[in-house]
């Protein structure tokens, strides 16, 4: 296709130590540098030459691509299984800015309910929405999984150190056993704790039973109703305001979002109300911009500089035509240690499919299996298989380049001593995934076991700082990297049938494992 078949022969013949070391290297890596706002891209230690890149923006333009993302931002049917558009790009859509064509009535819809949301936020940061006893708030538990948990987790933890203030504290539970919720209502007092219940669909299993078993909780502990209960110290997040009312949850206390926008592209809807809780409407409303900011790079920049096409054709080479199954993400920095679940429910739940939009089998390799950790603690984990097994990998290394903080000088001087040597690390390691035992120093040679396979294509991602805003960028990034890869690979990355079947089955065995044992006479 457009050349790839026969490039890839080519390329599968040179190492990346001779691509990284050999004649022109250092014009090839300079070439292979890309920027947007404060996120750095480097692909040189990917297995490409000066042909790959515009060979892959051919492959791309054959496709349709143009068209798709046209479609895509216009509110157009994208989703053909499920006949509806995919309109996350409106929920982080600023106010003042004319939304494209066809994708208003879902920018509408999303900043009434943004508004809605920083009013339910003031009134809980005031104390002006207090619990039944009239205590303010102190705890939130969000109750939710997949989409509706992940993505603000990931948020929470990511910016918790910003140098602004937590307003409350915002606990997670997405476990269906229980085993998250039980040690907070062993710790959290029932009258300053208010629970999130989010769920696009407001009917999932795992959040319908845990929260049945916090709204126990909760009426034990304050000896009401359960009515009383849901009229105080519940709020609610979904697509469907119906079910919350069947639930009992009163309208001022529901947050609804589109049914266009998907769950694991939710964050940045009303889905993300405990990030606003916990840190501020002004931090969400950060975290937004910096992912807005992406959406028109991905719609304006040529397809040769555009960062989420970059690593959308890159990571579709590596998988389709080097044939390598396996994808490792790895962030060298503890703030992001959740962003690999993140990406693996984004990827493989988006892309992770062998038919193709119209139901026929795909030919070709399609998502590779996604996996990783923090990178420090995967060097004493699972990097000797890395390094010295018989997998080839491809990897995604993400650092951040500054971190401050305000604390005494002399711990200043600590951590930035700490930062340089993750930053180090994280270099170190990408060197060595591309050049395996090339890497290693003559001085070192006698006093280094070699073996190191290399030949690891993967690029480093760098932030100049882990702010809201370019966090908000990173994550745009991707999802828009889903969206070009399923375009290349045929598929419809906005549903996911293959997870319903595994929910239908527990359901008619739980009704077997509950039903009353028959009496014998």
């Amino acid at each position: 296709m457009n050349g790839l078949d026969s490039h890839a022969e080519v390329m599968g013949e040179q190492s990346l130590n001779q691509l990284l070391c050999g004649s022109g290297s250092t014009e090839r890596a300079a070439a292979l540098q890309f920027s947007f706002k404060s996120i750095h891209l480097d692909l040189s230690k990917q297995r490409l030459s000066s042909e790959t890149l515009p060979l892959l923006a051919q492959w791309l333009k054959s496709c349709g691509f143009e068209e798709k993302r046209r479609a895509l931002f216009a509110g157009e049917a994208v989703n053909r299984s499920e006949n509806r558009a995919a309109q996350h790009m409106a929920a982080r859509w600023p106010s003042g800015l004319a939304p494209p064509k066809g994708m208003e009535p879902a920018v509408d819809l999303c900043l009434a309910q943004r508004d809605l949301l920083a009013r339910l936020v003031g009134q809980v940061h005031s104390g002006a929405w207090t619990g039944i006893t009239g205590q303010a708030f102190t705890d939130v538990v969000n109750i939710g999984v997949g989409g509706s948990d992940l993505g603000p987790k990931l948020v929470s933890e990511a910016l918790g150190d910003i140098g602004g203030q937590r307003y409350v504290r915002v606990h997670y539970v997405s476990t269906m056993d229980g085993s998250q919720l039980l040690p907070l209502m062993g710790t959290l007092n029932p009258a300053t704790t208010l629970v999130v219940l989010a769920s696009k669909s407001f009917t999932t299993a795992d959040t319908q039973f845990n929260m049945r078993t916090a709204l126990a909780w909760l009426c034990d502990g304050l000896g009401v109703s359960e009515q009383s209960v849901l009229q105080r110290q519940v709020l609610g997040v979904s697509a469907r305001p119906e079910k919350m009312a069947q639930f009992g949850i009163p309208e001022q206390r529901r947050l609804v979002f589109p049914e266009s926008v998907g769950g694991r592209f939710s964050l940045w809807s009303a889905i993300g109300v405990g990030v606003a809780l916990e840190l501020g409407v002004e931090v969400f409303n950060e975290l937004l911009a910096g992912a807005h900011e992406v959406d028109h790079h991905f719609l304006e920049a040529p397809l040769t500089s555009n960062l989420p096409v970059l690593l959308g054709t890159v990571g579709a080479w590596n998988s389709q035509y080097l044939g390598i199954p396996s994808h490792v993400v790895l962030p060298y920095d503890g703030r992001l240690k959740s962003l690999a679940p993140y990406l693996q429910q984004l990827e493989m739940e988006s892309n992770g499919k062998s038919l193709n939009e119209h139901g026929l089998p795909v030919a070709h390799a399609t998502c590779p299996i996604l996996w990783g950790d923090i990178g420090p603690n995967a060097q004493h984990a699972f990097y000797q298989l890395l390094h010295q097994g018989s997998h080839t990998v491809s990897a995604d290394f993400i650092a951040v380049a500054q971190r401050g903080v305000s604390v005494p000088w002399a711990v200043a001087k600590c951590l930035e001593d700490q930062q340089a040597l993750t930053l180090a690390n994280c270099l170190a390691q990408s060197q060595l995934f591309a050049l395996g035992d090339a890497a290693i120093p003559e001085t070192l040679k006698d006093q280094i076991f070699s073996g190191y396979r290399g030949n690891h294509p993967n690029t480093v991602i760098l932030l100049e700082t882990l702010t809201p805003a370019s966090l908000g960028a990173l994550l745009a990034i991707y999802e828009h990297k889903v969206f070009v890869q399923s375009v290349l690979w045929g598929l419809n990355p906005f549903d996911q049938p293959g997870v319903e079947l595994g929910k239908k089955l527990a359901s008619s065995l739980y009704e077997t494992l509950v039903k009353p044992e028959p009496q014998l006479n």
